[in-house]
């Protein structure tokens, strides 16, 4: 098989230990426990775990010049299978700070950096069966033009027999990427986008959904998706598993290059339960761990059911294990 080309948004996260929801008062002063230095986005994390499942992956990202971007080369050259081919800008790494308490959602506070200077143009496919992209709403340059830019390098990927993926990200209504519309950027990509798998609280921004979820919605918004134009769509909701479904088999047909059966697949509807982990050791990365679930369980020749359980599976081991930068496979 071909090389998986991740490509998209790169940060370093930066983790301290909370034993209670943090505070901003300002003259105060809060004792927090050690930090943990990470690596996050889409190209760390689902790279990595795909690297980790058997992948032969090539990571292209934009970071800067700087201790941060240091920090990113040195970590992605620990990863055996993993082959990153940085853009340096002269622009500051990214970074994230992720605020996790317990019994508490995640907060982030994100600096975008040298994400928005990502060249798609630049990106070179040669001996890549599928394309996973990260993030657009993330990455200023992405957001331009109303995408024009990703709609371009999907177009190419088509044009040269690869099958393409997409994972969306929570839309912050104050950043560039608050104008964008949405709907409409979705509307222009997903006719080339093979595999759409962001998660319910990403749909819920962008058509402004409850936050609740709820299966018979999830399923709705999939069929919708489906109907502009994806091949896939996996929606993951957490604790609340995973909804699944697929077009038809001619428009599966670009996925039968990378492994998957489309004969298999064709106008399958699924609802899979999570896996509960047996202990929680950290959520962030589990979204982007679940990607790389489907994407190696379609690879492997699984079916719909069989590769969403694996994603369901591959994201509880990512829990359980202290993240992707931890995770050493399934079970």
């Amino acid at each position: 098989m071909g090389k998986v080309a991740v490509v998209g948004h790169l940060c370093v996260d930066v983790r301290p230990e909370l034993s209670r929801p943090p505070t901003l008062e300002p003259g105060t002063l809060r004792q927090v426990g050690p930090v943990t230095i990470a690596l996050g986005g889409a190209v760390a994390n689902t790279g990595r775990v795909l690297a980790v499942l058997g992948a032969a992956v090539v990571g292209w990202a934009a970071v800067g010049s700087d201790d941060l971007g240091d920090i990113v080369r040195r970590h992605l050259a620990t990863v055996p299978g993993f082959e990153f081919r940085p853009q340096t800008v002269p622009v500051g790494s990214s970074y994230t700070i992720v605020l996790e308490s317990p019994q508490v959602d995640r907060a982030f506070w994100h600096y975008p950096g040298s994400n928005a200077a990502l060249e798609l143009a630049a990106v070179a496919l040669d001996g890549v069966d599928l394309l996973h992209f990260g993030y657009p709403s993330l990455m200023p340059g992405v957001c331009a033009d109303g995408g024009a830019a990703l709609v371009d390098l999907f177009g190419r990927a088509r044009g040269a027999g690869i099958a393409t993926s997409l994972d969306l990200a929570w839309v912050d209504p104050q950043s560039q990427a608050g104008p964008v519309d949405w709907p409409s950027f979705l509307e222009r990509i997903l006719p080339s986008t093979d595999i759409l798998c962001p998660s319910y609280d990403d749909l819920a921004c962008i058509y402004d959904l409850p936050e609740t979820f709820e299966v018979g919605a999830a399923t709705e918004l999939v069929e919708q998706l489906l109907g502009l134009g994806a091949g896939i769509v996996m929606v993951t909701a957490g604790a609340e598993g995973i909804v699944l479904g697929a077009g038809d088999g001619s428009r599966l047909a670009p996925l039968a290059g990378c492994g998957l059966r489309p004969g298999d697949w064709a106008g399958c509807r699924l609802h899979v339960p999570a896996r509960v982990p047996s202990r929680l050791s950290t959520t962030t990365g589990a979204g982007d761990a679940a990607t790389a679930g489907l994407i190696a369980g379609l690879r492997a020749g699984l079916g719909p059911r069989a590769a969403a359980e694996m994603a369901a599976e591959v994201a509880a081991a990512v829990i359980e294990q202290g993240g992707t930068e931890a995770f050493a496979g399934p079970g």
